[in-house]
């Protein structure tokens, strides 16, 4: 699996911060009430970021206790255990994490931006929930794409590499 492509991520962020500006821009001057992030919305970011991080740590932990292993092979019992179905699915939540900060984030960035520029709505009734939701949104994204690079395999070197399982084809 390849690792994720962050430029791709940050033109979703930039996409997303248009959408949620154009979104309030469309709704307000049609004269409808606008859709205002609560701070639900930010609590509930805050604790996907807080599950992703409880499963990403000891999947940290087992790759550097791995790296370390190949670097200075031991047969003293591992301290840090972890399944492999384990690891993917805390890869793919990671991954998952990532695309939902920058989308998420990106929106309420532009709702944000949006409500900051024009003025519209007030400062703690509108504007900071929204801005929190925004802070929180790329928090999760950034951890999701550092919880990705934590689950990151070391390239293969010596015997059954890509050039000899290639060759021998």
């Amino acid at each position: 699996m390849r690792p994720l492509n962050v430029p791709i991520l940050l033109l979703i962020l930039v996409v997303g911060a248009g959408f949620g500006a154009q979104l309030l821009e469309t709704l307000s001057t049609r004269g409808y009430t606008l859709p205002i992030a609560g701070w639900l919305t930010t609590l509930v970011l805050l604790i996907l970021a807080g599950v992703l991080l409880i499963y990403g740590i000891p999947l940290r932990r087992y790759m550097l206790e791995s790296e370390e292993r190949r670097t200075h092979p031991s047969l003293a019992p591992r301290r840090h255990q972890i399944d492999l179905p384990t690891a993917f699915r805390t890869v793919l939540l990671a991954r998952a994490c990532a695309y939902t900060g920058a989308v998420v984030g990106g929106i309420f960035t532009g709702q944000a931006l949006f409500l900051l520029v024009t003025g519209t709505g007030d400062l703690l009734g509108a504007t900071l929930p929204t801005g929190t939701a925004a802070v929180a949104g790329l928090a999760l994204g950034v951890l999701g794409v550092v919880v990705e690079r934590w689950g990151q395999l070391p390239p293969d070197d010596g015997e059954g590499s890509g050039e000899e399982a290639g060759a021998s084809r």
